[in-house]
């Protein structure tokens, strides 16, 4: 697959899953979209958006991070492969602390500490393999968006459905 066609295609999934899960956070939380952007790394392109939120206290931030990524970006992890991810974060810029008691991940589902390909960028990740020529984004971008709010639900950032 073409790069330009890569980044579409992984639009459409980082799209969708924002949509699912922006509409499960309350309102409460103060949840903000941010923007979904192609971004690059070392001159490859990727697809990236932020979701901020409050923890459900209202006291401290947290950022979902959304991404899509080709095999062997800086971005993915061993073994290489196309993939979709999240990361959760302190805020856009800012990175958890590894050590889980300070993180508040004790019960982290499905994020756990990795690092990516390129060592300097690590952080509490989920990540998906994807065949961008036959996964339909709409659905992988709607796999993502379940096993985020699972492991959300999980950690108590947010309230499961009623």
């Amino acid at each position: 697959m073409e790069a330009a066609d890569f980044e579409a295609w992984g639009k459409v999934v980082v799209d969708r899953a924002a949509e699912l899960i922006l509409a499960a956070i309350p309102a409460a939380q103060q949840p903000e979209p941010g923007k979904t952007a192609r971004r690059s790394l070392a001159g490859t392109g990727f697809i990236s958006r932020h979701l901020l939120f409050l923890q459900p206290d209202l006291l401290a931030p947290r950022a979902l991070w959304l991404y899509v990524v080709p095999a062997g970006h800086s971005y993915d992890f061993r073994p290489p492969h196309d993939r979709v991810g999240a990361g959760l974060m302190h805020d856009a810029k800012n990175e958890l602390s590894s050590s889980r008691f300070a993180a508040g991940m004790q019960r982290s589902g499905a994020f756990t500490w990795k690092v990516h390909l390129d060592a300097r960028h690590e952080g509490y990740r989920m990540a998906l393999k994807v065949d961008p020529e036959s996964d339909d984004p709409g659905t992988v971008g709607a796999d993502l968006s379940e096993q985020v709010l699972q492991s959300l639900q999980r950690i108590g950032l947010i309230e499961p459905p009623a």
